[in-house]
């Protein structure tokens, strides 16, 4: 039965979410209004803010409301050195490399945080007697009401900041036109680095607010932040806008958790945004397209002619390569090594199909791996533990929902990183609340072993705890099959069509090709094929939770990608062999280390390496070989450059 006599509570609670929503979102708004990103990197000073509070209050033993002396500068500052040095160079190439450049940076601060404090959560004592307030009929945490006064006032400074001075004016200016801005005396260096101080500062406060009602992790800030990327969307930096869209969120999701699915009400943001966009696409902000175009790479081809006539030994000696560790009898331990770097150089394939050659960055590819797991180990659970079963389930499921995502994603126009990206927090938390299907924060354990049935010679298993050799022959097999098919598909009218894509949609479309159809239709592939790799990866952990599927998932595959080098058919296997490996090797220090260097290594790669791994191997090559087996397009001399837009970035490709 429904309680109506507490609904007061829940308002005041929903007040109260809204309140820290609100103070996050106004930072990203601020800085939304300098360089057109979601600057998602703020949910790690929001957490940081947490940590320097617990240290002042519980380490230094000081009064809590001493914390901010320290709180404020320190993220204020560490939001300027981010800013200057970080998100101004990758603003130069467009705003998906930036938005990229975001979400390493979030992932930077966390893993920093982790290494330093722990994984363990930390609580904050509240300085404020008695516990509970009593507001008419309704009662509240005296901290939380604290929260929702102390937001109130920092909106009024805000409001106060951004109308009545001179640094206000001229940021309102640069965000209507910079460089009509610039014409009238407003300087943008300055501006740009008092929005990132005061989006710092709020971060800082907003995590200083909320220490004493929760308990935090070094992770705390992510949901927060994604929550505050969405009402900065949609209310488009509008103060009242924000504070109003932040707190009809937070009592929504009160009220949802109190009368309905409580553990639905972290979608309902992610929803709404889906539906805003889907009516205005505008409010994901300017399209990803760069406003400055650099040559970044060469563009080579090998001349293989000469060596046709020993292209009779390729296949065998590759067969031989491939079963080469089996045949060593290698310890387990690499032989896992090989699983895992096979299963992720699928997913990655899989997103190097848009990324390299739709040039669309895509980060939704772990969700669809996690479709793939799921759907795969239901299936295998309750018909059969055939492979084949398991590898079409994951094929078929990923590709359907990859057409569903794919064709709503196409309406939002050039906004596909933004909507990725929302897309994976929503597989998320579907996949953290579909309890009867996924298992849900307990995971789904019990994943079947699986088994090929041959007619006439017995049933061969495939199992990944007493035969590991079985399984990496399966996995290198079907990656085997994965990039034959990819470079094979490439060859035909489609694979052409999506290059033409990339190059220019607009003349893609001028000359008849389909780009909305074969822009989905690529999507819907690469999702299948990710589900393909899930179902592989499911089977061989044996064991599947919702963090497995997370937006870390999907950056790490986009890692993987960029740094292994974007449109190359060996790309996606550097970039998961080079993850892998120092993901292997770091963790016995700290499972975390991996995490930081790689996001640091994809900020250098976007600013200075473009062409990744593969690239830097290409030109190598082209340097050694005999000039007869070296191609370049243009003048036909090994230094000629080729660019092209890829929502939002110039890259290199073959």
């Amino acid at each position: 039965m429904i309680k109506w006599g507490i609904l007061p509570k829940f308002i005041l609670d929903g007040l109260f979410l809204g309140s820290y929503y609100g103070l996050l979102a106004l930072g990203v708004s601020i800085i939304f209004g300098v360089l057109d990103i979601g600057d998602v990197a703020q949910g790690g000073l929001f957490t940081v803010g947490a940590y320097l509070t617990y240290t002042v209050v519980t380490d230094l033993g000081f009064n809590y409301f001493l914390a901010p002396v320290f709180v404020v500068p320190l993220t204020a500052l560490l939001s300027y050195f981010l800013g200057t040095f970080v998100y101004r160079k990758l603003r130069k190439y467009g705003i998906a490399p930036t938005f990229l450049g975001a979400v390493s940076l979030l992932i930077i601060v966390q893993s920093l945080v982790a290494m330093l404090y722990g994984e363990r959560a930390k609580t904050v004592s509240s300085p404020f007697l008695p516990r509970m307030i009593e507001i008419g009929p309704a009662s509240i945490f005296s901290h939380k009401l604290f929260v929702i006064i102390s937001t109130g006032c920092l909106a009024i400074l805000v409001w106060y900041l951004l109308r009545r001075t001179r640094w206000g004016k001229g940021l309102r200016a640069v965000s209507q036109n910079q460089e009509a801005a610039s014409l009238v005396g407003v300087d943008f260096t300055t501006t740009a680095a008092v929005a990132f101080i005061v989006a710092g500062s709020l971060a800082g406060l907003a995590g200083f607010l909320t220490a004493p009602v929760y308990t935090f992790t070094p992770f705390t800030g992510r949901m927060p932040v994604l929550k505050a990327f969405v009402i900065s969307k949609i209310s488009m930096g509008s103060i009242p806008g924000v504070l109003a869209l932040a707190g009809m969120i937070g009592i929504a999701e009160s009220l949802t958790s109190a009368y309905f699915l409580g553990e639905f009400s972290n979608l309902i943001p992610f929803v709404l945004l889906i539906i805003v966009t889907l009516i205005r696409p505008e409010v994901l902000g300017p399209e990803e397209v760069s406003r400055i175009r650099r040559n970044l790479s060469s563009r080579i081809k090998f001349n293989l002619t000469p060596l046709k006539k020993y292209l009779w030994v390729a296949a065998p000696l590759s067969l031989v390569l491939l079963i080469l560790p089996v045949l060593l009898n290698l310890p387990s331990y690499l032989l896992h090594l090989a699983v895992a770097i096979g299963t992720a150089s699928i997913a990655v394939t899989s997103l190097d199909l848009l990324y390299g050659y739709v040039g669309s960055p895509s980060l939704a590819q772990g969700g669809f791996f996690g479709v793939g797991a799921y759907a795969s180990a239901v299936l295998t659970t309750n018909f059969s533990g055939s492979v084949l079963l398991g590898l079409a389930s994951g094929i078929v499921f990923g590709g359907l929902i990859g057409f569903l995502v794919g064709s709503i994603g196409v309406r939002t126009g050039r906004h596909w990183t933004s909507f990725t990206f929302i897309s994976t927090i929503i597989f998320t938390i579907l996949f953290t609340n579909l309890d009867s299907v996924t298992g849900g924060p307990s995971g789904l354990s019990g994943v079947p072993i699986l088994s090929l049935s041959f007619p006439g010679i017995g049933t061969q298993g495939f199992n990944p705890f007493g035969n590991k050799e079985a399984y990496y022959l399966l996995v290198v097999t079907v990656l085997g099959l994965v990039l034959a098919v990819k470079y094979l598909a490439l060859k035909t009218w489609f694979g052409r069509s999506i290059k033409a894509i990339r190059e220019d949609e607009g003349l893609a479309k001028s000359i008849g090709i389909p780009t909305r159809r074969y822009k989905i239709l690529a999507f819907s592939i690469s999702a299948g094929i990710a589900g393909l790799a899930g179902s592989l990866y499911g089977h061989y952990v044996a064991f599947l939770h919702p963090e497995l599927f997370n937006f870390v998932t999907s950056f790490r595959f986009l890692m993987m990608n960029r740094i292994g080098g974007l449109g190359s058919l060996l790309g996606p296997v550097f970039g998961s062999i080079s993850l892998t490996v120092v993901e292997e090797f770091t963790r016995p220090l700290s499972s975390y280390l991996a995490q930081l260097v790689f996001s640091g290594i994809l900020i250098l790669t976007l600013l200075y390496f473009p062409e990744g791994i593969a690239g830097i191997l290409r030109k190598g090559l082209a340097k050694v070989l005999p000039r007869g087996f070296v191609e370049t397009a243009g003048s036909g001399k090994s230094g000629d450059t080729v660019e092209y837009e890829a929502d939002g970035e110039k890259s290199s490709h073959e």
